[in-house]
């Protein structure tokens, strides 16, 4: 979990883009998560911020399984995968759905 300002250091980096963002996965299953930009996504979908982080941590996971969202099609497979899991996730009571 990182601040704005390093998220938007380690995207410009790695990335070329020096814009905080929400998740960036690296190969050796590093994942870089920035809860300030979660917090301003989560009401796209009207999530709780511990909701928008995990599902910031299963794109992640999705992406070091193989999974790619560069394409649209791709874009939907993956954000179908990823609200798919984290609502089991969420059927647990470990992460409130609201």
């Amino acid at each position: 979990m990182v601040s704005e300002a390093e998220s938007g250091r380690v995207h410009a980096e790695f990335l070329n883009d020096p814009t905080p963002t929400d998740v960036i996965t690296f190969a050796d299953g590093e994942l870089i998560i920035c809860p300030a930009v979660a917090d301003r996504q989560r009401h796209i979908e009207g999530l709780t911020l511990p909701a928008e982080v995990l599902t910031y941590i299963i794109h992640g996971c999705l992406h070091l399984c193989g999974y790619d969202d560069r394409a649209d099609a791709d874009f939907q497979t993956m954000r179908r995968a990823q609200t798919r899991l984290r609502r089991q996730i969420q059927a647990t009571k470990v992460i409130p759905r609201h």
